[in-house]
């Protein structure tokens, strides 16, 4: 059966749909639009999307990758345009490919992701504070976070081998923030636990926390020539 990757933004209010209620209000709109999804077999069938990586709830992606297979052909171009009209406000098509049955799952090949923090400052900052601030925060040997494994006890997880690069600069009083950091199936460091830790080493005058963005979702660095298309 053919199946369509689709290139979306999931931002605005739809930044608070958790991963679990995306697919179902993906599949919602789905068959709002007339669309013939297809569906797992078996006692409990399940609508076959697939998503390349979930997002953390409050954080924006601005280009997220998501499978869908359909149980009938139908060109991409209709399938974007007659999908597009279903999607609630926050959640918006970029494009839509038909791909080849074999192709690999999206989530096996996503390895790294690039993502971008913006937070308002209280005072000033000049942007060799901010690079030292930044060199001084990678320099660490070892950045470790608190995680709860699915037992629900809590371990310490060293998240610095995951941060491949990290870059800033200052637009008056906004402070930017760009990453890339390991994701994917094998491994994921969340932006989140990143922030927190570069705020808590840093000590910059922020004002409140950052506001978070995913920017982009690609491959192993040694496939850089191939995408997720």
């Amino acid at each position: 059966m053919p199946v369509y990757r689709m290139m979306y933004t999931k931002e605005g209010p739809a930044r608070y749909i958790s991963h679990l209620d995306l697919l179902r209000t993906i599949e919602r709109s789905v068959r709002r639009a007339g669309l013939p999804i297809a569906f797992t077999s078996g006692f409990n069938p399940h609508p076959k999307i697939a998503f390349a990586a979930p997002l953390a709830v409050g954080t924006a992606g601005e280009a997220e990758f998501a499978d869908l297979e359909l149980a009938g052909e139908i060109p991409a171009t209709s399938v974007q345009r007659d999908l597009s009209g279903t999607l609630p406000e926050g959640l918006r098509l970029l494009e839509v490919r038909q791909v080849e049955a074999q192709t690999p799952a999206l989530m096996s090949m996503v390895e790294r992701a690039t993502y971008r923090a913006e937070a308002r400052l209280n005072d000033q900052l000049s942007k060799d504070t901010l690079d030292r601030a930044i060199k001084v925060f990678l320099d660490q040997p070892e950045i470790l976070v608190q995680r709860k494994n699915k037992a629900g006890e809590r371990k310490i997880y060293d998240i610095r081998p995951g941060i491949f690069d990290m870059s800033g600069r200052v637009d008056n009083d906004i402070i930017i923030i760009e990453t890339e950091l390991k994701t994917g199936s094998r491994d994921n460091i969340r932006l989140e636990e990143v922030m927190d830790a570069f705020s808590a080493n840093s000590q910059l005058p922020l004002q409140g926390k950052f506001v978070l963005y995913r920017t982009g979702l690609y491959p192993a660095v040694e496939k850089a020539d191939k995408t997720l298309w």
